[in-house]
């Protein structure tokens, strides 16, 4: 598997196995501890043999093995070629891939703020950010001994946990409290000298619950039995809710969202509409080497004109339009914002996606009911009279002329009358197609009304000999039970001066007398 983008994650991440032998470091491991080849505990602590062997030195992947946890972390102190340093040790398993993701948080930081309380160790428990835990070892953990910084964490005073009136276990939240137990007998059975518990849930006095981080100590008597427990608990209730809302209003969007690297060009997150919009599974689109690729060909330049926007430091919203390339081929049109946010101590784009194709497609098709004419299929009425009001404007300001023909179906009432109207809506079908191949593309051709059909022809200073192809052309056609037509048709030119009615007036004479003089027959006027 390909795990290059663990290397956008700012903190050292490494890929091990059943063994602890490590597969893959990202950037940052690599950075931090200098190197990368062999075993997590020889890397991080320089041991030989596993860290858990060691006295004090918990291991989160041993922890999962062993308890049949999802997650784990502890605390460690490891060596970098700094110096040591603490580190929260978070482990995760992927069973597809049958390895253990190790992500490690340097809590230098926090050691150092604890540290600044060093000169005046009992502010540490009444200002500092750790509340101090002593339980007894029995029936849901009594507190024998809390710091005063208790009551603005969870609302309770000392004097309230150490007369007895709330153990506690019972502050801790129903679904997080078998798993807690566990890690305490796990760690208890197998004289485990620190544990960090993986982040669990408390209930506050005003019954908010608040999530903390708990790195627990045994405490033993004097005969080195396990009597009781200290634990140094912080509130990360903020890590949580943060994680927590994102994930929540990303997957309860209805647009597709994304959080995109643009210095990288990596994308770092995509909720499951993501995956519907394009196609992709999440796997497919975290592991995509170039996300542009998502974007039609023709509208990619948008994209990379905004990102290069990004890279020189504009931050205001962006929003545009752009047509998406799914995996099986179809295109989908969506609106595209983009807001710069910050994400792992880096600035990021937050996307959202609007798929806009159902709308699109239907302002299309009201569109093309608006411009063409149902039955044949070629423009309506509405479109020839602005397209002459058009071309009429153009030929004054710079002179260019154009022409127009108009043409109707010799004796099509009797058709009609004959095979009937539907036979009669065939030939107007089978006339409009065959008129369609002679035309070029910049002419305009629509149905005028009935059997009348209108052509304009751009820059053409003599309609006849496009009519007479027309004309023959139509004469010759084999329609179906034997039928032959023949049209008559009437051309002009543009005058300077004309209006639309005056340049479909001067046609309309020219058709009526090609009429006159017998029809099959072209009269220019």
């Amino acid at each position: 598997m390909d795990y290059s983008a663990f290397d956008l994650i700012p903190e050292p991440v490494f890929v091990v196995d059943k063994e602890h032998k490590v597969i893959f470091a990202n950037k940052k491991a690599k950075e931090v501890y200098g190197r990368w080849e062999g075993t997590c505990y020889e890397i991080s602590h320089g041991f030989l043999k596993p860290c858990y062997e060691y006295e004090g030195h918990p291991c989160p992947v041993k922890n999962m093995q062993d308890l049949g946890l999802e997650k784990s972390g502890v605390v460690h102190i490891h060596k970098t070629p700094e110096g040591e340093r603490y580190f929260y040790v978070v482990a995760s398993y992927d069973p597809k891939e049958d390895v253990y993701i190790e992500f490690h948080v340097d809590l230098f930081d926090l050691y150092e703020s604890i540290k600044s309380y060093t000169q005046k160790p009992l502010s540490l428990f009444f200002e500092g950010p750790l509340v101090l835990f002593q339980w007894r070892k029995g029936k849901g953990w009594p507190v024998e001994f809390v710091s005063p910084n208790v009551e603005r964490l969870l609302g309770y005073t000392m004097d309230y946990f150490t007369s007895g009136k709330i153990s506690y276990a019972e502050l801790v939240h129903p679904e997080d409290i078998e798993r807690v137990a566990q890690e305490v007998q796990y760690h208890t059975e197998n004289r485990s000298s620190s544990w960090t518990h993986q982040d669990y849930r408390l209930k506050r006095k005003d019954g908010k619950y608040i999530w903390v981080l708990d790195h627990t100590i045994p405490l033993l008597d004097s005969k080195g039995e396990i009597v009781g427990y200290y634990g140094y608990l912080m509130d990360i209730t903020e890590r949580h809710e943060k994680e927590e809302l994102f994930h929540l209003l990303a997957e309860t969007n209805p647009n597709a969202v994304l959080i995109y690297d643009f210095h990288n060009n990596k994308i770092l997150y995509a909720n499951a509409n993501t995956a519907k919009l394009t196609g992709y599974r999440l796997e497919e689109l975290l592991n995509m080497e170039n996300p542009l690729e998502l974007i039609h060909p023709e509208d990619r330049y948008r994209a990379i004109e905004n990102i290069n926007k990004r890279k020189q430091g504009y931050k205001k919203p962006i929003s545009y339009y752009v047509r998406i390339l799914r995996k099986d081929g179809r295109l989908r049109y969506v609106k595209l914002t983009s807001i710069v946010t910050s994400y792992k101590g880096k600035d990021v784009s937050f996307l959202t996606l609007n798929d806009l194709t159902k709308e699109i497609r239907r302002e299309r098709k009201l569109r093309k009911l608006a411009t063409i004419d149902t039955l044949t299929k070629i423009y309506n009425r509405y479109v020839l009279f602005s397209t002459l009001e058009h071309l009429i404007e153009y030929a004054e300001r710079y002179g260019e002329t154009f022409s127009v023909i108009i043409f109707d179906i010799d004796n099509f009432k009797l058709l009609n009358d004959t095979y009937g109207h539907l036979a009669g809506d065939r030939v107007l079908r089978e006339i409009a197609k065959e008129v369609k191949k002679i035309i070029r593309r910049s002419d305009i051709f629509g149905r005028y009304g009935g059997e009348e059909f209108l052509i304009i022809l751009p820059k053409t200073k003599d309609p006849y000999p496009v009519a007479e192809k027309i004309r023959k052309a139509v004469e010759s056609i084999d329609f179906e039970k034997g039928i032959r037509v023949t049209i008559s048709l009437g051309g002009t030119v543009y005058r300077k001066g004309d209006t639309v009615d005056s340049i479909i007036n001067r046609a309309d004479e020219a058709l009526y007398l090609a009429k006159q003089s017998g029809k099959n027959q072209t009269v220019i006027l």
